[in-house]
């Protein structure tokens, strides 16, 4: 399923990207526009607008209107909906800066992009595939958060 997300929804396409979701999301896009890419790419539109939802339904495309106010409501509304598993598997997770994949990648070759402490403590590092994005992740202290934010969505999903 591949998903495109409103200018509202930046965080819920990092999540969901996150969870290994294909994932479109640039907050310029204007409504036409995003009416257009998900009729002619077959995608699945996420929006908070009230009106751009109704236009979708309209013209029989794929939409949710996203009404969490919380980003754990949010991620359990479009798992509930959508059969979205909410278990990270670093394997299928996707860049949440840009939604390319990430490849594991040796200590070694990230070890000017990533602080020094966090090379010290942590072994596994995933790099972006995209060469203008580049991101490097790892998963430390952060990942308690990241946890707990998902953990809260199942809760609520179920």
């Amino acid at each position: 399923m591949r998903f495109l997300v409103d200018g509202m929804l930046g965080g819920l396409a990092r999540w969901l990207r996150i969870l290994g979701q294909d994932v479109r999301y640039d907050a310029s896009t204007k409504d036409n526009e995003l009416l257009r890419i998900a009729h002619e790419e077959n995608m699945v539109l996420l929006t908070r607008d009230d009106e751009l939802y109704r236009r979708a339904i309209a013209r029989k495309i794929p939409t949710a209107l996203v009404l969490g106010e919380t980003e754990e409501e949010r991620v359990a509304q479009i798992a509930s909906t959508f059969g979205v598993d909410l278990d990270v598997n670093m394997a299928e997770t996707r860049c949440p800066e840009c939604g390319s994949g990430l490849k594991e990648t040796p200590k070694s070759d990230v070890a000017d992009a990533v602080p020094q402490a966090s090379l010290r403590l942590y072994d596994r590092f995933w790099k972006c595939t995209k060469q203008n994005c580049g991101k490097v992740y790892w998963v430390g202290s952060h990942w308690n958060r990241i946890r707990q934010t998902l953990e809260e969505a199942k809760k609520l999903a179920s």
